[in-house]
């Protein structure tokens, strides 16, 4: 209770930083984001392991300050993530809609602009599915919490912006999968290659 308590304080501060930057940005830049995204289900109890990985697609809009040294984001995506193991029981593919606010660093090159950024992350379960069926609901969490780093590159100009970029997501909430280890032990690791436009 007390780390969701923490978890869900720190996410709003973290929004109202990027909601109140981009504020002040009037040509704050609209995006389009679509790519890859591999996650993994790592379980840290009793019997450490892992429920193996999946890969699918992730696909949304983010709202962005100009190229600058120091700027913020705001997303909303549709990832797809869990661990889709045919023979693993305790196997879930979940699907969720990512809502993270970050700090961005760049060095606004006159034509490629690296960057970096970190900031966490909210998410919100859409669906979630056994090798055949739907999950069972045992009263886990369908609100999770994650931290987000990443790096990449901007192409273009201040106005028009192409970015490629790799982002980790490291999830801080227990799934609370049933299992014969502990069923608080698992939790989501992510991957995600984007690329995308800004306007």
């Amino acid at each position: 209770m007390i780390d969701n308590l923490t978890r869900g304080c720190a996410l709003a501060l973290g929004m109202l930083f990027a909601g109140g930057l981009l504020a002040e940005q009037a040509e704050a830049q609209l995006g389009l984001k679509v790519g890859m995204s591999h996650g993994t289900v790592s379980n840290t109890g009793i019997l450490p392991g892992d429920l193996g990985g999946r890969t699918g697609f992730a696909a949304g809009l983010a709202l962005v300050t100009p190229p600058a040294a120091l700027g913020v984001g705001l997303e909303a995506l549709y990832a797809q993530r869990g661990a889709a193991e045919p023979n693993n029981p305790s196997s879930r593919e979940l699907d969720y809609i990512d809502i993270p606010a970050y700090v961005r660093l760049m060095a606004p090159l006159e034509v490629v602009g690296p960057f970096v950024y970190v900031g966490p992350q909210v998410s919100f379960e859409m669906d979630c599915r056994t090798i055949d069926e739907d999950c069972p609901d045992t009263g886990r969490p369908s609100t999770t919490y994650a931290g987000i780093a990443g790096a990449g590159v901007r192409f273009g100009t201040d106005r028009v912006g192409f970015t490629i970029e790799g982002r980790y997501v490291y999830g801080l909430t227990d799934l609370e999968f049933e299992t014969v280890s502990d069923e608080d032990s698992y939790e989501d690791r992510s991957f995600l290659i984007l690329a995308g436009i800004s306007f």
